[in-house]
């Protein structure tokens, strides 16, 4: 039986900071933060400041962020935006955690912000998953020209396969063979 694919659903920046302005302490970052890596919500409710690297020269190609908690164990290093960026620039240290979004529990991080959000997109009408944000990513870099390859690599799809299972649904046909064409198919 074929698997069906839930819709995606676009969050717009307004819903974006509607659900944002509701979160408490550091999660107030978090959705923009989502939406500026493509980030699973479980690889970024753990990451760490030790995770982060080139934060002296805080501009893009210069930053990276080590996800160590992912979904198929993989350890995988992604360039972060300039957007990303600017909002690590934002969010408060803490002295009692090594954790990115922080809070003051024993673990010193959010263990299930899922379910907290998914509470606060009730309150704020957002209308979408937390994971539609990194469906939006995806689907943002192919519209800007990435490619396909580029993408599976940097949201940590196992199979280029996938990424254009769940994307190419949503691309015009000309967008889709832009996405092919680059040739980068991993092995450079």
């Amino acid at each position: 039986m074929k698997e069906v694919l839930p819709d995606i659903v676009m969050p717009t920046e307004a819903a974006i900071a509607r659900l944002s302005a509701r979160a408490p302490g550091t999660l107030t970052y978090f959705p923009g933060f989502l939406d500026a890596t493509g980030g699973r919500v479980t690889e970024m409710a753990r990451l760490k400041r030790t995770d982060i690297s080139g934060m002296e020269n805080p501009t893009q190609g210069n930053v990276f962020a080590t996800l160590r908690n992912t979904k198929g164990g993989k350890v995988r290093t992604i360039e972060l935006t300039q957007k990303a960026i600017d909002i690590l620039l934002q969010i408060p240290l803490s002295n009692a955690s090594e954790y990115i979004f922080w809070n003051v529990s024993d673990h010193g991080y959010y263990k299930d912000p899922s379910s907290l959000f998914w509470e606060y997109g009730q309150e704020t009408g957002f209308g979408a998953r937390m994971h539609d944000l990194r469906h939006k990513f995806a689907l943002e870099r192919l519209r800007d020209g990435w490619s396909v390859y580029k993408v599976q690599r940097y949201i940590g799809h196992g199979s280029v396969l996938t990424t254009e299972r769940y994307y190419f649904r949503y691309l015009s046909q000309q967008q889709q063979e832009r996405a092919r064409s680059d040739g980068d198919n991993g092995f450079r």
